[in-house]
């Protein structure tokens, strides 16, 4: 477990103007900024395994490598229960910093630096260099602005390469998967021989597994890449009676072995609507998916959709023992999973993903516990807006606002 850091094992307090300077965070400073800062400076040396800083200490200096290495720390915690571990996110090298906290509210490390060979570097003391930015706003902008560029390059880099690692993975995983389903289902349709009444029940189960499996990836992979402009890229017409049937579909395997039965409320007619089709299944498949899990069994789950004004709402109710109160305010949140869970498969990601995609599309998931002295459950609304572009609507709406011709096919690449 991480603690205090280390001490440095030498000093020296020689730190110059132009050693500064080398740096990425106060490379673009005057000459007179760079003096004054050096006197809040001065040289450490740490060895192999120091730890420079830790996460969630507060952030008093910041450390700017001259020479060496330092792995950049985080600790990962898969929900509530599990034990928190320490994983490397990034590596800082000569004349990158770390402890950008030192310089922003609420001055809180939110990560760990520990050294991976000798190291050497530049630590800043966070509070004088604070007030002397205050005080000089053209130094203090210029500082700013280039951390704001750093941390979005350093939070795009680790953004990117966690999809592509999970992409990579999911793919590997994927695969294997596919085709242990496919050889279940055949199992199971009796092409393999003839089954008697438990073989079917096993195979069944395993399949369910399989598929349990398989969404879990789907949703650690949504994660990383679950980006607002990059569902309403996907932005189209669609009938939302179909998508609802394809929901449906997909966990009736599900709900037919734990014996609950979908009740099915539709409006009289369902209209065209915009939105990213596939989306807006994992959303109705998901909360389909979350009822069937805590209802009880030969309960009933009640699927029901209706129009009001400019929107469509969706609502999935269950007859459970409802979301207990404490768990409440943090359902949409990721890896958050309720202390009623128990061995309920799962990682805790589908109500935050849901939750994000409706936000891509203005809309709202709503939750109520149904708790009478009569009736128990839980209700989950979906509120979609009827009022959404697709690409081509919006970009023809800003080329007539722009007075540009909008091309004909021919012309489109």
């Amino acid at each position: 477990m991480l603690g205090t850091p280390s001490l440095g094992h030498s000093f020296t307090f020689s730190v110059t103007a132009e050693r500064l300077r080398r740096s990425e965070i106060f490379g673009n400073l005057a000459d007179e900024d760079l003096v004054t800062i050096a006197e809040f400076c001065r040289e450490e040396s740490y060895q192999e395994g120091d730890v420079v800083l830790a996460e969630d200490a507060p952030a008093e200096e910041l450390f700017i490598v001259v020479r060496g290495k330092l792995a950049l720390e985080k600790k990962i915690q898969i929900g509530r229960h599990s034990t928190p571990r320490n994983a490397t996110i990034g590596y800082i090298e000569p004349g990158k910093m770390a402890g950008f906290s030192a310089l922003v509210t609420p001055h809180v490390y939110s990560t760990s630096a520990l050294c991976v060979e000798p190291t050497r570097v530049i630590r800043v003391d966070g509070p004088p260099l604070r007030a002397y930015l205050e005080m000089h706003p053209v130094a203090g902008l210029t500082v700013m602005s280039t951390l704001a560029a750093l941390t979005g390059d350093r939070y795009r880099h680790a953004t990117d390469t966690l999809a592509y690692f999970l992409s990579i993975v999911s793919h590997e995983l994927r695969s294997p998967l596919a085709a242990i389903e496919n050889y279940l289902q055949t199992m199971l349709g009796g092409f393999a021989g003839e089954l008697n009444e438990k073989q079917q029940r096993m195979v069944k189960r395993s399949i369910l597994r399989v598929t349990d499996l398989r969404a879990l990836i789907g949703d650690v992979v949504d994660l990383a890449r679950m980006r607002p402009e990059q569902i309403q890229a996907d932005f189209e017409w669609f009938d939302p009676g179909e998508v609802g049937t394809e929901s449906i579909e997909d966990v009736r395997l599900t709900a037919a072995e734990k014996g609950v039965r979908i009740k099915v409320e539709p409006p009289e007619k369902f209209e065209p609507i915009v939105g990213a089709r596939r989306r807006m299944r994992q959303v109705l498949t998901n909360l389909l998916s979350n009822a069937i899990k805590f209802a009880p069994p030969h309960s009933v789950v009640t699927f029901r959709a209706w129009y009001e004004c400019d929107k469509l709402y969706f609502e999935v109710e269950d007859q459970g023992p409802g979301i207990p109160p404490d768990d409440m305010p943090h359902i949409f949140e990721d890896f958050f999973r309720g202390d009623n869970a128990g061995e309920t498969p799962g990682a805790g990601l589908g109500l935050s993903i849901a939750k994000k995609i409706m936000e891509a599309h203005n809309g709202k998931i709503l939750v109520k516990n149904l708790l009478s002295e009569s009736e128990s459950g839980t209700r989950f609304t979906v509120v979609i807006p009827r009022n959404l572009e697709t690409p081509e609507m919006r970009r023809r709406a800003w080329a007539s606002k722009n007075g540009t011709r909008e091309p004909d096919a021919s012309q489109r690449t």
